[in-house]
């Protein structure tokens, strides 16, 4: 029977130790290429995106309204002032407003010449051509300049809108329409090598009569965040329990891609051979975190001649695990390569029910979150105890509760950090 040849590693390390190991990597950022800005979501931007003029450029009615002189407030509730055509948007030539008169002006249209301010249509009377304050309301209540957007409002020329090493969203995108911006320059995509070993592992769409099965989930559950990070995920073909296969695609993942991500045999199983290959073709940084779910994580390099060197993580085989250590470990060097420094967005929360500890590693727990009073509370009510292999232990409204290492049990009520995942929809 073989046994894993494993490299003897004194100590398990911390997980701020492996977040320093990490980031004192040497990596420079890859280089930047030119995309349509239709194109570039989920990107990060490798240049400042910079107004080129005053939005808006001129002032221009919030609401729809009439454009009045503020000296002429007064005659809304006696006389009343004269109307004048209309001023529609988009207006080619823009009317100017006389004493006296007002002009019916419309959301997103130019103010009218010497106008100054905008009463809502709501606060206004039409009778035979004139227009006159209802009757309910005070002309003190009119303020100068109201429901009028000036000049530069939005922003002025020059401002930085965008600044490099942000990533780019569907509201990113609604800028760049507005700024005109046809092209942006990007960061590279990050390219990771995904390897799944295990000789249990059924694709997705494949049937067996066998039921000593598992699906792929890792596989595609790592396509899914790698993409929404912005980078392309190479899949490789599911691999068996067979050292010279694993070793074969680990080669050429290493010549392929800059991160390789690797998901099983990495534990002191007879068939775990996944570390066996990492230590051959690697300088391993560490193997082994006090951490929960994600104790054998294992993180190596290969060194390249003037280029960046090629970085391994192998994580464990279980779902739950593997997508939370990716998302703590794998999003720092994703991030170093594309010059970006976002970070999980962590929150205080408050226990809604008594925490038991029963393992001193640290630990980030699925939770539910909702929020009562504007307090946000968690609860670990519907989630199941294996957590390791439950990836519907992620799925909905799920955050991940920080637990820290050497902790106590802890009692409703009190105060923890959470980090959310994704868009949590609290």
């Amino acid at each position: 029977m073989h046994t894993a040849n494993t490299q003897n590693f004194p100590r398990l390390v911390s997980f701020d130790e492996v977040r320093k190991i990490l980031q004192d990597i040497p990596l420079k950022p890859l280089g930047v290429q030119k995309v349509f800005f239709k194109n570039a979501l989920n990107r990060i931007l490798a240049e400042d995106i910079i107004a080129q003029n005053n939005i808006p450029p001129l002032p221009t009615a919030a609401m729809d309204g009439y454009a009045i002189f503020w000296e002429d407030r007064e005659q809304l509730e006696s006389q009343g002032l004269t109307l004048l055509p209309d001023n529609k948007a988009g207006n080619p030539s823009l009317p100017t407003l006389k004493s006296g008169c007002a002009i019916k002006t419309f959301t997103g249209s130019q103010m009218p010449i010497d106008s100054d301010t905008l009463v809502i249509v709501e606060h206004i009377e039409e009778r035979e051509g004139r227009i006159y304050l209802k009757s309910s309301l005070k002309t003190d209540e009119i303020k100068k300049s109201q429901w009028v957007r000036q000049i530069g409002d939005n922003y002025h020329k020059g401002d930085i809108l965008l600044k490099a090493g942000s990533r780019i969203g569907a509201f990113e995108i609604g800028l760049l329409a507005e700024l005109n911006q046809s092209f942006v320059l990007v960061r590279q995509k990050v390219r990771v090598g995904v390897l799944c070993v295990g000789d249990e592992i059924l694709e997705v769409g494949e049937c067996s009569t066998q039921n000593n099965f598992v699906r792929s989930v890792n596989t595609h559950l790592l396509e899914a965040i790698i993409t929404q990070m912005g980078a392309d995920a190479i899949i490789y073909p599911l691999l068996n329990d067979d050292k010279d296969q694993i070793k074969h695609y680990y080669q050429q993942a290493l010549n392929e891609c800059d991160i390789i991500i690797s998901t099983g045999g990495m534990s002191m199983g007879d068939y775990d051979y996944t570390q066996e290959v990492m230590q051959e073709l690697l300088e391993i940084q560490f193997k082994g975190v006090r951490l929960k779910p994600g104790k054998p994580v294992a993180f190596g390099i290969k060194h390249q001649q003037d280029s960046n060197p090629k970085l391994a993580l192998g994580l464990p085989g279980f779902p739950n695990s593997c997508a939370v250590t990716f998302y703590l470990f794998g999003k720092i060097l994703i991030n170093r390569l594309q010059a970006t420094d976002e970070m999980p967005l962590i929150l205080q929360a408050t226990l809604a029910e008594d925490v038991k500890r029963s393992d001193s590693r640290m630990e980030f727990r699925a939770c539910d979150l909702r929020i009562t009073q504007g307090q946000i509370f968690v609860s670990f009510a519907s989630k199941k105890s294996l957590q390791s292999s439950m990836i519907n232990n992620l799925t909905q409204n799920t955050a991940l509760a920080i637990l820290p290492e050497n902790g106590a049990n802890m009692n409703a009520g009190e105060k923890i950090e959470i980090m959310l995942l994704g868009y949590s929809k609290l």
